[in-house]
């Protein structure tokens, strides 16, 4: 067999001249190899050596901290390469600002003082970081060496992550075993992408703080007396970079902004050449970030260690029980205030906005929830993605996310909603890890143009960590079509504040801002925990929202000294999907109510008939060529899509009587389902 190399024993890095016919040793080599066997992966593999050099992704950093943890090596080497394309100076800052974040963030999120443990060793000059600072093809490679002579070279498709390494995607690792040519042939290959194309990470500090660094602190920017020459890729390499795994290194390319933009230089023949003076001039910019551009928040949960950062800094598990009593205290008297306040039925109210809580409190775990079933062939769309809330205004929707979000994090976070665009909830899906994203007043125009495609899309997010979305949507719209039905979690209501009571509507949202300020955070702490407790890293929970609710139940019960109220009651996947279809069954009983029946089509301009085990309804269209049923929101399933056609929509009778709980006759009389 063979296994594909980087580069070769001598050349320059950046300079390929295959287009010349020579062949110097640089760009893609072809290693000969001999097949022996092979075995299923297993840590083991590292076990029993001194010392490891990894080149690896950059997405690989927590990874490789927790392996770093767990061996006890006396040296040890990681280069951090990147999937994307590093074409100028604004790259390589980004990539080296997130990558850095990403080391000292999972450095951070060691539990107790292991961090500290770590940060020793690699002021010992036992442990080194590197991070990119001009453009390298991929490449992937450990060598490990023994006290005892000992060496292992492994190379493959695999990045030293927990998902390459698990065994549950199709990857390919190679190792030779006290190979003398092959450990001296990467070990170069290693040294020279280290000392041409590596900046060391710095990690000075005994205990870090914050995980965010400033433009001016990234690793290119240290040595100020000698000049960066940066060769851009060819377009070729340009065209084949994946912009969806690169898009939080775009985030922040792209928050630089036109004023530190001024100070690069142009590229000429290819190059662009970063002299010392022109890296002082980049650190005497002031950046001055918009909101946006200064968002660095996210929410990074680390399952196996049982830690938690958010934005940088640690998010403790640990919670105190007063806390706990306080918190659900408080949310108890927030759904209490529905009573009496709101028009309609406000205990469905009160139980559809429970089930939301507690999928916005599990909704971290979701996009594990969604690898593992990726993985075992499992059905995904029972672990959604989105939220949507939607239904008249004043029943409190944004005020409820606001205060959930709360007392999840301390503060509530909407984003604005120009920025509902395809490629912008793609960057916020990766960049915002598991912190809940959240848009307020999303029209019927953008979500049609930009969510139904990502809500439809059902293979997993390339990150680890991806977050839940909420769209919130004031003005009804007319209909969702089942395929975002059945993908997403959603609300309905038409329960409300009095719309002409204005002081009632600001008593209540003083009273809630008070509340708000009283929440600790404490109870969703415990939640986490909880729940990590009784989730399994290889079996799917059998019913992830009767887990949620379940716990969510049974926390507040224990802290309010007695039963739960009767909207706090857990809540099973089945019950929920029952009713998520209610609005449509509504509407369908209207349209196939018994005085629209007739015989035949020229009884009437609109109406419906049986003819055998079909359905078949026929209406006028308006003006405009409008039909007055919005068909988008009949499961598809329902259908006869062959038969259908113009103004005529035939649907399957056994399984529309089936749908709506009722068996449809041709008299003008009906009978509940069953008689």
């Amino acid at each position: 067999m063979a296994t594909n190399d980087l580069f070769g024993e001598s050349g320059d890095l950046q300079e390929v001249q295959s287009g010349l016919g020579l062949d110097d040793g640089a760009g893609l080599r072809v290693v000969n190899a001999r097949f022996l066997d092979e075995q299923k992966f297993g840590w083991d593999l590292f076990d029993g050596y001194d010392s490891l050099r990894v080149l690896t992704y950059s997405a690989s950093v927590s990874a490789i901290i927790r392996m770093l943890d767990k061996y006890s090596f006396t040296s040890f080497e990681c280069m951090f390469g990147y999937q994307g394309v590093l074409r100028d100076i604004k790259d390589i800052l980004s990539f080296q600002k997130v990558v850095v974040g990403d080391t000292r963030a999972a450095i951070m999120g060691l539990k107790d003082d292991r961090h500290i443990h770590i940060l020793e060793k690699v002021h010992a000059g036992r442990v080194h970081f590197y991070v990119l600072k001009k453009y390298i093809a991929h490449a992937k490679l450990y060598l490990l060496s023994g006290a005892n002579g000992h060496t292992r070279v492994i190379v493959g498709s695999a990045n030293l992550s927990e998902r390459a390494f698990s065994g549950k995607q199709p990857e390919t690792l190679v190792k030779f075993d006290d190979d003398e040519d092959a450990w001296r042939h990467y070990n170069r290959m290693f040294d020279r992408i280290r000392d041409a194309a590596t900046d060391e990470i710095p990690l000075l500090e005994d205990r870090i703080s914050k995980a965010e660094i400033e433009i001016s602190e990234t690793p290119v920017m240290a040595d100020k007396s000698a000049t960066l020459v940066i060769e851009s890729p060819s377009s070729e390499e340009t065209e084949l970079a994946a912009p969806i795994q690169i898009s939080r290194v775009e985030k922040v390319a792209a928050a630089l902004g036109t004023s530190i933009a001024a100070a690069f230089p142009p590229i000429h023949s290819g190059k662009q050449r970063i002299t010392p003076e022109i890296k002082r001039e980049i650190s005497r910019i002031h950046l001055v970030k918009s909101a946006e551009e200064a968002d660095n928040r996210y929410f990074s949960l680390d399952r196996v260690n049982g830690s938690a950062i958010i934005s940088g800094k640690p998010f403790t598990l640990e919670w105190n029980n007063n806390e706990v009593r306080t918190d659900a205290a408080l949310l108890v008297d927030y759904f209490k205030n529905y009573e009496g306040a709101f028009e309609g039925d406000v205990p469905r109210l009160q139980r559809d906005y429970f089930t939301l809580m507690s999928w916005l409190y599990f909704s971290p775990f979701i996009c594990d929830m969604r690898s593992l079933a990726l993985l075992q062939d499992s059905d995904v769309i029972r672990f959604p993605t989105f939220a949507i809330i939607f239904g008249k205004s004043n029943c409190g929707k944004t005020c409820l996310v606001d205060t959930l979000l709360t007392s999840m994090f301390g503060y509530a976070h909407t984003i604005d909603k120009r920025s509902f665009t395809s490629s912008r909830l793609r960057g916020l899906q990766q960049a915002y890890k598991r912190f809940p994203v959240v848009f307020d007043d999303i029209s019927r125009n953008a979500f049609n143009r930009h969510g139904r495609d990502i809500i439809k899309d059902e293979m997993q997010s390339p990150v680890l960590e991806s977050p839940g979305f909420i769209l919130s949507m004031n003005a009804e719209p007319q209909s969702f079509p089942d395929e975002v039905v059945k993908r997403s979690l959603m609300i309905y209501t038409t329960t409300a504040l009095p719309p002409q009571n204005e002081e009632l509507r600001q008593r209540l949202q003083t009273k809630i801002q008070e509340m708000r300020r009283g929440l600790t955070v404490h109870l969703y702490r415990r939640y986490l925990a909880e729940v990590m407790d009784r989730l399994e890293d290889e079996r799917l929970p059998e019913d992830w929202l009767a887990l949620s609710s379940g716990v969510l139940s049974s926390i507040i019960s224990d802290s309010i000294d007695g039963s739960s109220p009767n909207w706090c009651q857990p809540v099973t996947w089945l019950s929920y999907a029952e009713k998520r279809y209610d609005r449509v069954k509504a509407r369908l009983d209207n349209l196939l109510r018994p005085g629209a029946y007739a015989k035949n089509e020229i009884e009437a301009f609109s109406g419906w008939k049986i003819e055998r085990d079909k359905v078949i309804v026929w209406e006028q269209r308006d003006a405009f060529g409008r039909r007055g049923f919005e068909w988008d929101d009949v499961p598809s399933t329902l259908i006869d899509e062959d038969a259908s056609g113009g103004d005529r929509t035939v649907l399957h009778r056994s399984g529309l009587e089936h749908f709506m709980g009722r068996r449809l006759r041709q008299r003008r009389w009906w009978a509940p389902w069953g008689d």
